[in-house]
């Protein structure tokens, strides 16, 4: 198997996650990656990505895993030469088994543009900070907030991802109706496992030249 760390900008950030799969799908297709396929009635790729990013939110940090026997440094050749602009692996490596990427990414790391200025320890001090979901709810999304600092013209903000996720988009919009701002834009630049580690951390290096 291997595990890959790949981008979504360049256009590629409106693609949605279903259609990202189907793009994925495509690109072994055409780089002549050989995937396994699944049993029964209706085989598919083996191919288990992370948990969704929002729609028109760019990333330099997303992850998936495909069941392949293709060597880490001629699967990332094979991939970028064959992939769609803004749709290209950073890292590749091996694992002998799929570690869960969906369940064991519990952070991200975003960088935010275009709200105004204000004061990041505001957010940080607050017991409570109200977001509306996509479901019109509200709620407390205090405890999905890890830190949340200035940083260059923008902000960095670390928040929950996974299951127990708080969406930088949600996020953003409950920002810029209590500050104000402009365009926005959203860019995710890590991803982290328990003990803020990447996710390269679950993965046994020693094993990544003892491919099949």
């Amino acid at each position: 198997m291997i595990v890959f760390k790949y981008t979504k900008n360049d256009g590629a950030e409106f693609i949605s996650h279903l259609d990202t799969l189907r793009h994925l799908n495509k690109t072994f297709t055409r780089g002549g990656i050989k995937v396994k396929m699944s049993q029964g009635f209706h085989p598919h790729m083996l191919i288990f990505m992370s948990s969704p990013i929002g729609v028109g939110l760019k990333s330099t940090a997303e992850y998936c895993t495909v069941d392949t026997d293709t060597p880490p440094a001629e699967f990332k050749e094979k991939f970028n030469a064959a992939s769609p602009k803004g749709i290209k692996c950073v890292a590749a490596y091996y694992t002998p088994k799929n570690i869960n990427l969906a369940s064991a990414i519990i952070k991200a790391k975003y960088y935010i543009e275009g709200l105004n200025v204000f004061d990041a320890e505001e957010v940080l001090s607050a017991k409570e900070f109200i977001v509306t979901n996509k479901r019109g709810e509200s709620l407390n999304a205090r405890d999905k907030i890890f830190s949340f600092s200035r940083r260059g013209d923008g902000y960095e903000a670390v928040l929950a991802a996974g299951n127990a996720s708080l969406r930088p988009d949600v996020f953003v919009a409950a920002l810029k109706e209590r500050y104000g701002g402009g365009h926005i834009r959203i860019i995710k630049e890590e991803s982290f496992v328990a003990g803020d580690r990447p996710p390269e951390s679950l993965i046994d290096l020693s094993q990544e030249q003892k491919t099949p």
